[in-house]
């Protein structure tokens, strides 16, 4: 590796690291950002776009119109005190973002506000929202991309890589983490992918017919040209200087031109010593570029500089009944780090673990909890673990591991539950076991 690029790597690594905290100033907080597919009443996507209005007559938090920064007239999302929602890469998916808050019991109750608000918003147009992880009827096209000129620039690039982001909806969690483990942390949580899949893939559905597999969001991204972007990383990282320097050498899809964002194509690295010279030190624009190169990778755990915490992915958007399951399980697995890596290593050995854990992922992808897991009792071992690290919260937010409990023991994940749906009642099946309510 040249030395000017490496001493580049380091200069940026730094950079990243304050954003986080020395120290945790608490219990770890918790943001959610919840992606809903909305469909009308034959089941197809709707255009969000027509709920904006809705949703800011309705009462609750005032809502206040966020703009796109290239074209003022398209409104891309309504921010409140509480929550706010987003225009998602597709027309017919709506993103609900809420917290941060000090237990997920806060968190819940700020995401029942504003999804209760967006089901009634929904309903007065005969729509509903889906607690599904995919618009499962109408398929990815160029035609359901949201109308911002990034998007466009990210389809020019990605082609139908990008296309395929039209139609999922994915249930995250930011978690608070500290500089010191923020690397770790952030390993770990790519480890967990396949637990997570496991246990919460539902999305078997799409463009009206069986995948084959429990997380189509998943298995058609691991598979893509830019594959190498989303899902479980390929090794862990030794520490944040070679997390930019795997990330330096991926390509930048995106470049700033004013306001706009244009396709770029370069390796970041070309970036690095074509835009802002050889020197040793950081260029002006230099952190912000990266940054941009960092937000257009979606591995199943990411670090968000911005918030300080651990944005954890891998999981389909929730059954309506279960809505927090992914959300618990999450934080369930962050706090209790250790134990469960200790677990892990021995069950699978010290050497062969994360080989062992990214075969596990590919087999949950397909067959969710009807694949054969890496030791016998393993998800079990993991969910016993979780549940005791909630414990130590103090907080009872152990209780909103049920679901998962009652899962594993019927061996059947969300997924499994609407295949069979779907199988003896098609799309309208579907929609009736995934469609929120109010009640």
């Amino acid at each position: 590796m040249e030395p000017s690029l490496n001493r580049r790597y380091e200069a940026l690594a730094a950079t990243f690291a304050v954003h986080f905290p020395a120290q945790l100033p608490g219990p770890r907080r918790v943001g959610r950002e919840a992606e809903f597919p909305i469909v009308d009443g034959s089941g197809r996507a709707a255009d969000v776009a027509q709920l904006w209005s809705l949703l800011q007559m309705a009462p609750g938090d005032v809502l206040k119109v966020k703009r796109d920064a290239v074209n003022s007239e398209l409104v891309v999302g309504l921010d409140g005190s509480s929550y706010s929602y987003a225009l998602e890469v597709g027309r017919g998916t709506i993103e609900l973002n809420v917290g941060p808050s000090d237990t997920l019991f806060g968190l819940e109750a700020l995401f029942r506000a504003g999804l209760a608000r967006l089901v009634q918003a929904a309903g007065q147009l005969g729509w509903r929202v889906l607690g599904y992880g995919l618009q499962p009827l109408t398929p990815a096209t160029r035609a359901l991309l949201s109308p911002k000129q990034r998007y466009a620039a990210l389809a020019d690039i990605m082609g139908d890589d990008w296309i395929w982001y039209t139609v999922t909806a994915s249930d995250q969690l930011h978690v608070d983490v500290s500089r010191g483990e923020a690397v770790a942390v952030l390993n770990f949580a790519n480890l967990m992918a396949p637990v997570v899949v496991a246990l919460c893939a539902n999305s078997p559905v799409v463009a009206g017919a069986l995948t084959g597999s429990c997380s189509s969001r998943e298995a058609r991204m691991v598979d893509a040209v830019h594959g190498q972007r989303h899902g479980m990383i390929a090794r862990p990282y030794a520490g944040l200087t070679d997390f930019v320097a795997r990330l330096s050498g991926m390509r930048s899809l995106l470049r700033r031109e004013g306001a706009r964002l244009l396709p770029d194509g370069r390796l970041f690295d070309e970036v690095l010593r074509a835009d802002f010279g050889a020197g040793d030190g950081l260029a002006r624009g230099c952190f912000d570029a990266f940054l941009l190169h960092d937000h257009y990778v979606w591995h199943s755990a990411r670090l968000r500089s911005a918030y300080g915490t651990v944005e954890l992915r891998p999981a389909c958007q929730q059954p309506p009944h279960e809505a927090m399951a992914a959300a618990a399980l999450y934080l369930g697995l962050v706090e209790g780090r250790a134990e469960i890596t200790d677990y892990v290593q021995g069950a699978l050995s010290p050497s062969g673990y994360w080989e062992g854990m990214m075969q596990y992922h590919r087999a949950a992808v397909r067959d969710g909890l009807a694949a054969e897991e890496p030791a016998a009792g393993f998800l079990a071992e993991v969910l016993t673990l979780a549940e005791k690290a909630l414990a130590r919260r103090g907080q009872g937010e152990e209780r909103m591991l049920a679901p998962l409990w009652g899962r594993l023991e019927r061996r059947e994940n969300p997924a499994q539950r609407v295949a069979r749906v779907f199988e003896e009642e098609g799309v309208a099946g579907l929609v009736r076991v995934c469609g929120v309510s109010c009640e």
